[in-house]
């Protein structure tokens, strides 16, 4: 344990280094002279930021294009095929137990935690912040509303569909409905939410593609790694996969500069709610 620990580690401090190494997309032309220069005011149009952000996410289905609802039935339609194959991919997974799958697993698990995704978020908004360094600082906050967003999502249908874990051994089509114990909260795999939301943000923002291929093989560890522990079914790491890869490139997406065309958002007030039509 301590050893593959230690190699997580390596491989998230490395994570870091490489978003401050590379130059980030869309905000990159942005000087950080578009903020006042004192901190406070920095920090208020942050959270204004995150605020109008929350009202773009949950108005984000209404303006969906024919493309992300095409891909959002895709989605749909390949968790219910997974479902089918559910079973032989546990078998599989268990009859393929080593030490060294072992030692990847136990890396694809931290990968896939919220502490270290909230942690790097953290660390590059402060990073930003020290080093004057607005794209990486708005990398940090898109990193945290992602995760957000995307855990917000994965907790609820675990709760609402209350799915047993394959340990369980009630097999893959026992739900309860409404649950919040652990061994009843299978569908969908937080930690593969977790780590596709990362990789995605990161990767977006990024824009290097031997650092998106890293990071999506990383993501794609904690997804395997989750069947392979037999924590999750096959269909739980699918669309987990996929409620964390839409979230991040979402989150993405309202901060790209380069992406134009009307928009109907959704935006928060105090005791309020404001429709926009953006064009």
């Amino acid at each position: 344990m301590p050893s593959s620990f230690l190699n997580f580690k390596t491989v998230f401090f490395s994570i870091i280094f490489a978003a401050v190494i590379f130059p980030s997309r869309g905000l990159k032309a942005q000087a950080d002279s578009s903020l006042s220069s004192s901190l406070k005011d920095t920090l208020r149009a942050d959270c204004s930021m995150l605020w109008k952000d929350a009202g773009d996410l949950l108005g984000a289905p209404l303006h969906f294009s024919k493309t992300e609802w095409l891909l959002t039935g895709a989605a749909v339609a390949g968790t219910v095929l997974a479902f089918t194959l559910d079973e032989s991919a546990r078998n599989a997974a268990l009859s393929s137990q080593s030490k060294a799958g072992d030692a990847l697993a136990n890396v694809g698990k931290e990968y896939g935690r919220e502490v270290y995704g909230f942690a790097l978020s953290g660390g590059m908004y402060a990073g930003g912040l020290a080093l004057g360094k607005r794209d990486l600082r708005i990398t940090g906050i898109l990193l945290f509303e992602s995760i957000a967003a995307a855990g917000i999502t994965t907790s609820v249908l675990k709760s609402l569909l209350g799915r047993s874990r394959p340990g369980e051994e009630e097999g893959r089509a026992k739900f309860r409905f409404f649950q919040f114990k652990t061994g009843t909260t299978s569908f969908p795999s937080g930690h593969a939410t977790v780590a596709f939301s990362v990789s995605s943000v990161l990767s977006a923002r990024i824009g290097n593609a031997y650092v998106t291929i890293g990071l999506y093989s990383l993501a794609l560890l904690t997804a395997a790694s989750r069947v392979y522990n037999d924590e999750h079914w096959f269909s739980d790491v699918l669309l987990g996969s996929a409620i964390g890869t839409a979230a991040g490139l979402t989150v993405n997406s309202l901060h790209d500069a380069s992406k134009q065309g009307v928009a109907f958002r959704l935006i928060p007030g105090l005791g309020s709610l404001r429709a926009e039509l953006v064009f």
